[in-house]
């Protein structure tokens, strides 16, 4: 009877174990899958450039820092007809969880439409890459990566005609974190190469936000990102054990009255970032007296989809608007250029 209750068990944990065993691989391979989707996705989207943005010059592949043996780059897209005068710079950040996506993802969306716009006012754009939370990097390294690849344009600025005074930031989802923490944080609490560390711009014109993530230090809004597997990829732990590093990548907590003006767009129906991530950095900025704006997007989800109100053209044209005439103003005389 002992032996058959043994045999039994055994078979049972066997079993168990081949399950489990079989899960994992499924996983493996969906995730190898995945990847090779997202390579061939990303290549086809590097060569569309050319053709998208035909009216720039682009300047493809340059490396802005070598990190933990990962070579990170940009691509610089210059307006064909720019005068050879200093140019205003509109520095791009991908979404994507923090986790996925390119910097090849501008062209894509209504980012595009804002871009040309923008090129047309003879302003420069840079879209990067930087490091993504798989383990071996944090949303605080995603900082730091957004912050030295625009040091290192500032660094390099003469060989590209970039104004360092006329800066602005922009990106969507976790690119919009990333862009309002490039815009809000201080550059001292996010060190990164130290051939880099002097770089950092006078101030920056403007910046502007699609459906960001400002407050990662409320569960009710943030949850998703705050469960202990995926907060040990954001964090490098719970929140409970990384409390003060969750409010310093909340852009919630770092801005102040005389920050770099804000520009928040989000849309009412997104189930992916809740709309409460804009209204209350907002909320915020209004009662401290911050220069920020909110548009709320009626019908909006996350990439505002088609059905919203305003539409996709007419929130590219107010954007567009809003940058060009903050980065083509007059640059101050005590903004001078390094």
């Amino acid at each position: 009877m002992r032996h058959g209750s043994y045999f039994r068990n055994r078979t049972w944990a066997l079993c168990r174990w081949f399950s489990l065993a079989s899960a994992v691989f499924v996983l493996l391979v969906s995730h190898g899958q995945a990847q090779v989707k997202e390579r061939a996705t990303v290549e086809t989207l590097r060569a569309r450039m050319p053709k998208v943005f035909a009216d720039f010059q682009i300047i493809s592949n340059v490396v802005y820092k070598t990190v933990g043996g990962q070579a990170l780059q940009l691509d610089l897209l210059i307006p064909k007809n720019l005068p050879k005068k200093p140019a205003p710079l509109l520095f791009h950040i991908h979404g994507g969880g923090w986790a996925a996506g390119s910097r090849y993802s501008l062209q894509t969306s209504n980012h595009a439409l804002i871009i040309k716009e923008c090129g047309k006012a003879g302003i420069i754009c840079a879209t990067i890459e930087y490091r993504f939370t798989d383990g071996k990097a944090t949303v605080f390294d995603c900082v730091v990566d957004c912050r030295d690849a625009l040091r290192f344009l500032v660094k390099h600025a003469k060989e590209y005609g970039i104004d360092t005074t006329r800066i602005a930031t922009f990106g969507g989802s976790a690119g919009g974190h990333l862009s309002l923490m490039t815009a809000l944080g201080d550059p001292k609490d996010f060190p990164g190469d130290p051939g880099l560390a002097s770089y950092d711009p006078p101030s920056l014109r403007c910046e502007v936000a699609f459906y960001p993530v400002t407050d990662l230090t409320d569960r009710s809004i943030s949850e998703r990102w705050l469960k202990p597997e995926r907060a040990a990829l954001v964090f490098g732990g719970t929140l409970e054990e990384k409390a003060a590093l969750a409010r310093l990548l909340s852009p919630l907590h770092l801005i102040r009255k005389d920050s770099t003006p804000v520009y928040l767009l989000h849309g009412d129906k997104d189930k992916s970032v809740d709309i409460e991530h804009s209204r209350r950095l907002f909320q915020k900025g209004k009662a401290i007296g911050a220069d920020i704006q909110f548009m709320a997007i009626k019908d909006g989800v996350h990439g505002f989809g088609m059905n919203c109100t305003p539409s996709i053209a007419q929130i590219s044209a107010t954007v567009s608007q809003y940058l060009i005439e903050r980065l083509t103003a007059g640059t101050k005389p005590e903004q001078a250029q390094r």
